[in-house]
C-alpha cells in the first residue's frame, strides 16, 4: 500500500492483515515504513533517495518471506515504484491510498510523531509525489471506513484466488 503520509495505508494495513489472519489463516506479515523506521529493519534510514531505494529494498525482502506481505510506504515516483515491482515481480499488487491534503493533515495532527513538517526538507517524500499510473487498486480514504475496508478484503480475496488457480 503506497500513498502520501496520514493517507490511511497503516489503518487500512491493519485491517487487512487482521482478515487475512482471521478469515483465511494466511501467513501474513505487515511492514509499516514509519513503524520499521521508528523501531525495526529500518532504524538507521531516513528520507534521502538512497535511502528510499533501500527501505523499498528491505521491506519487499521482509514481506517476501510471507504467503501475503503487507508493505506501507510513500513510494513517491514511479521510479521507486517500479524498483518494488522488479523485486517482487507477481507477487506486487500497487495499491495507492489516497485523501485530499486537508484530510492528511488534519490526520496528521492527530499522530504523536508527525510526518509533514512546517518547512518539509528538500527531499521529503510528499514534495516530489507523483500520482501512479496504473496502481492494481486505488482507495479513496474519505468514503467510510467500512467502505474502504470491504473494498480491499474483496481485492484481496479476488487476488489470493487468482493466485491459488493455476
Amino acid at each position: 500500500m503506497f500513498g502520501l503520509p496520514a493517507s490511511g495505508k497503516t489503518t487500512l494495513a491493519r485491517h487487512l492483515l487482521d482478515h487475512l489472519r482471521a478469515e483465511h489463516g494466511a501467513d501474513c506479515g505487515l511492514y509499516d515504513a514509519d513503524i520499521e523506521r521508528a523501531t525495526g529493519i529500518l532504524r538507521d534510514l531516513g528520507w534521502s533517495p538512497s535511502d528510499r531505494i533501500a527501505t523499498i529494498r528491505a521491506l519487499a525482502h521482509a514481506a517476501s518471506q510471507h504467503q501475503v506481505g503487507i508493505v506501507t510506504l510513500v513510494t513517491s515516483t514511479e521510479a521507486e515504484r517500479q524498483l518494488a515491482a522488479d523485486l517482487l515481480g507477481e507477487r506486487l499488487h500497487l495499491i495507492h491510498v489516497h485523501a485530499p491534503e486537508p484530510v492528511r493533515h488534519a490526520r496528521d495532527a492527530l499522530r504523536t510523531v508527525r510526518a509533514y513538517r512546517t518547512n518539509p526538507a528538500p527531499d521529503a517524500p510528499e514534495l516530489t509525489w507523483s500520482d501512479p499510473e496504473q496502481p492494481a487498486l486505488a482507495l479513496d480514504t474519505t468514503a467510510p471506513l467500512s467502505t474502504t475496508v470491504n473494498t480491499l478484503f474483496t481485492f484481496a480475496a479476488t487476488t489470493l484466488a487468482n493466485v491459488a488457480s493455476p
